[in-house]
């Protein structure tokens, strides 16, 4: 991989993301949800923290649908400043708009939950296959998972934000890595890379 600096690597996959027509994302969306949905650890889980997508991310709406019809707890994050915290919902009702203009579930009378072990799906920009991932600069993600080793961690991605080959992103000690990997192409065991 080039050595360019984060912004610049982030600023090039977030192209390539952004280059796709929306019918090209929402049907790579539509083949990873299938094999999140098929696969074991996923029907295994019983709670599960998502992200709402936003823009051309990953859609994973159909699995969050899958989790509710399943009777799974589901929680999303939602930012205050520089913190992040997640919270539980039950439906697709319970969100508003908040910050980025992201959908955040609405918290007025909720505590924020903090499961030690859930499956966590993950945004980002770029992610290569040893688990490195690049999100959007702000390190929510990092500084919430931080110490939280029972959280199994799934980057979503579509395949031209995952790096080529060998290729790794830079990653600082403090940047939490992806246990798994998911892209139109299935699911990737990060920690057997």
């Amino acid at each position: 991989m080039e050595k360019n600096t984060k912004p610049q690597i982030r600023e090039r996959y977030r192209a390539r993301r952004d280059a796709l027509t929306a019918e090209e994302a929402a049907d790579a969306s539509r083949q990873i949800c299938a094999h999140i949905l098929a696969w074991d650890v996923c029907r295994k889980a019983r709670r599960m923290y998502f992200y709402y997508p936003l823009g051309k991310e990953v859609s994973l709406l159909p699995v969050v649908e899958d989790a509710f019809a399943r009777g799974k707890r589901a929680a999303f994050p939602k930012v205050d400043g520089m913190d992040m915290d997640f919270y539980e919902v039950s439906g697709m009702e319970e969100f508003s708009e908040g910050c980025f203009h992201v959908m955040e579930p609405r918290a007025e009378g909720k505590r924020p939950v903090a499961w030690e072990t859930a499956l966590c799906f993950v945004p980002g920009t770029a992610f290569d296959r040893s688990g490195s991932r690049l999100g959007y600069g702000k390190g929510y993600y990092d500084r919430y998972f931080a110490g939280k080793d029972g959280v199994i961690l799934i980057g979503c991605a579509y395949g031209v934000q995952i790096a080529e080959g060998n290729d790794r992103l830079p990653a600082e000690p403090h940047d939490i890595r992806m246990d798994y990997l998911v892209s139109e192409s299935g699911v990737l065991n990060c920690r057997a890379e």
